[in-house]
């Protein structure tokens, strides 16, 4: 694996994503994963993320968003033997993708007429025996067939001389809060049960079903769903609300670590003016300038933001800029010029920590990293105590 230092990087340790998986495994026995790796893995870098989950945690189904995501994987990792699945922008009605479909085995995940259509009718000797994958909208009201449409689909396979669904999916609106209370929640799944008792009822089976997605099965959801589709779940963070994360059985690590150099220490006043715009500093202290900014995704939402780094805490006290990000800390801090710090870390709560903190998501938080930010990869074990040092 890759172990040159930069100056700031974004370290993911593998060893950890493996971990994650097995304990899913564990907490969804007999259960087949379809690995979410969309927006370049969560920020954390597609290709590595898929060809390690394939060769070392042995998972074959990978989501993606759109197909030149799906074709990167194809293209520069073909001797993996993995299914890959378009969610989201799927675009059937353009023709070079219905032959990117065809050629690179890359499954549409079908959610509109329209696009079933030219799946069976416009390109129907093409797509004749290919895995047909459907998604219906149970509650999300986002992507998905409606509920009361199963024989109106049905009527259209049977048309075309097929029997059989590959992967009839739906997804979860609210499993971010409480399965068992949110009333939303009991609603989609009795629905989803429903949709897939009136295929059989039609003659039509299904090879494959899914509905839980990261909130359902850090919640222990159960069903007979022979896949699940986990995202942020096996990166570290959880996808649970603030108020409903106590109702989570799932305990993970964070496969990533957003590290960086103090680049300048200096002391300061109370009232003197930091960084553009001369933002009055709340308190005397210290500031240290890191070499992060808006430029490597550390954006305005930051600003006043507490960050924990490990052995200290700090606050941003004025305006991020393009590459430098300006940090109070307490004028009883030893710190120097060089000295390693981690904006968030392997542990446990460090990412979701500091989404509070922004006001935003974890998501986001590894998202909006840019390419600035090198990705370095590595495995084996970290001493959670002593992570300001070198990886």
């Amino acid at each position: 694996m890759n172990s040159t230092r930069q100056l700031s990087q974004l370290t993911v340790n593998l060893s950890y994503l493996k971990q994650n998986i097995l304990e899913l495994r564990k907490l969804q026995p007999g259960k087949e994963l379809l690995f979410m790796v969309k927006a370049d893995a969560y920020g954390h870098g597609l290709l590595p993320i898929v060809q390690f989950s394939f060769e070392e945690a042995g998972v074959r189904s990978f989501g993606v968003a759109c197909v030149k995501e799906a074709l990167t994987i194809r293209k520069e990792l073909p001797e993996l033997e993995c299914d890959i699945y378009v969610f989201s922008e799927v675009a059937l009605d353009i023709k070079s993708n219905k032959e990117l479909y065809l050629n690179y085995r890359i499954f549409p995940v079908i959610s509109s007429h329209t696009d079933l259509d030219t799946f069976l009718n416009t390109y129907g000797d093409q797509f004749k025996f290919f895995p047909l994958c459907l998604k219906f909208n149970t509650g999300m009201n986002r992507l998905g067939f409606s509920c009361d449409e199963v024989a109106l689909v049905a009527e259209k396979i049977v048309s075309r001389g097929r029997s059989e669904i590959f992967h009839l999916m739906s997804h979860f609106a609210n499993s971010s809060l409480s399965l068992n209370k949110n009333k939303r929640n009991g609603i989609q799944r009795d629905r989803f049960e429903n949709i897939k008792r009136k295929f059989g009822e039609l003659n039509i089976s299904f090879k494959h079903s899914s509905l839980a997605n990261s909130g359902a099965l850090e919640q222990g959801f159960k069903s007979d769903d022979d896949f699940i589709r986990p995202g942020l779940m096996l990166y570290g963070p959880s996808s649970l609300s603030l108020k409903h994360r106590d109702l989570g059985i799932w305990k993970a690590k964070n496969i990533s670590k957003l590290e960086t150099t103090v680049i300048k220490v200096f002391p300061v006043n109370k009232g003197d003016p930091l960084s553009y715009g001369s933002t009055p500093c709340p308190e005397s202290g210290q500031v240290i300038i890191l070499p992060l900014g808006y430029g490597d995704g550390i954006n305005s939402s930051y600003q006043k933001a507490k960050i924990n780094f490990g052995k200290f805490e700090g606050h941003v006290c004025a305006r991020v800029c393009m590459d430098m990000i300006t940090i109070l800390v307490s004028k009883d801090i030893e710190i120097k010029e060089g000295e390693r710090l981690a904006i968030w870390s392997y542990k446990g709560n460090s990412l979701n920590d500091l989404s509070i903190q922004t006001k935003t998501i974890p998501y986001e938080l590894v998202i909006q990293l840019t390419s600035r930010v090198p990705r370095v990869y590595m495995t084996g074990e970290i001493d959670l105590n002593n992570e300001n040092s070198s990886s």
